[in-house]
């Protein structure tokens, strides 16, 4: 969350707002593929994901941060200035994200909307709210600062597209870990290689 207002929002909205280095425009690509989007958020665990005609779509997730399971089908809405989805089920009416220029790339902001209901209905179904969404912005504030800097390197995009993308985040983790563990083994054993050569 932050205390600045996206443009547009209703009363009843929470939002985060990501800085990234990138361009607008490239941002905005990103944005064609909602999925992508979806998954980067660790607090989420995929059982299904669907893609239907007509820009419609299904999903069913269980959502760590409130341990629900959340399933609803939606309309994926492409916008001039970002992207909206639109969902058919649950408390929440649509999440948008809007892209917009500022001095240093772009800002993306993630707008969650749960004014679609009565005030009364949304008062007692207040334990499905999301709240998420401020790790979530960090997830894709960390997503689209390795995208700035690796999405040029095939390799990286054949991992992320391949491999880390259907991935559960708690074996993201673990993979982190591992690798983080191997690169560390691996500089010591160069330590220890070059401090022979040198006695």
């Amino acid at each position: 969350m932050t205390d600045l207002r996206p443009p547009g929002v209703g009363e009843d909205a929470a939002w985060a707002v990501v800085p990234t280095r990138l361009p607008p425009s490239e941002v905005l690509s990103l944005l064609g593929d909602p999925e992508r989007l979806l998954r980067v958020n660790s607090q989420w665990v995929f059982a299904s994901w669907e893609r239907g005609e007509s820009n419609r779509f299904r999903l069913c997730i269980e959502n760590q941060s409130n341990d629900r399971t959340w399933q609803t089908s939606g309309t994926i809405c492409l916008l001039q200035d970002g992207l909206r989805l639109d969902y058919d089920e649950g408390i929440k009416a649509f999440t948008r994200f809007l892209v917009e220029p500022d001095q240093k790339g772009a800002r993306l902001w993630v707008v969650e909307d749960y004014g679609r209901l009565p005030e009364e209905e949304r008062r007692a179904r207040t334990d499905e709210v999301d709240p998420s969404l401020n790790r979530w912005g960090q997830d894709l504030y960390l997503y689209l600062r390795s995208w700035a800097r690796w999405s040029r390197f095939g390799p990286w995009c054949w991992y992320m597209e391949r491999v880390w993308r259907p991935m559960k985040p708690l074996a993201r983790r673990i993979v982190r870990l591992l690798i983080w563990a191997t690169a560390a083994e691996l500089v010591f054993f160069l330590g220890f290689i070059l401090a022979l050569r040198w006695d």
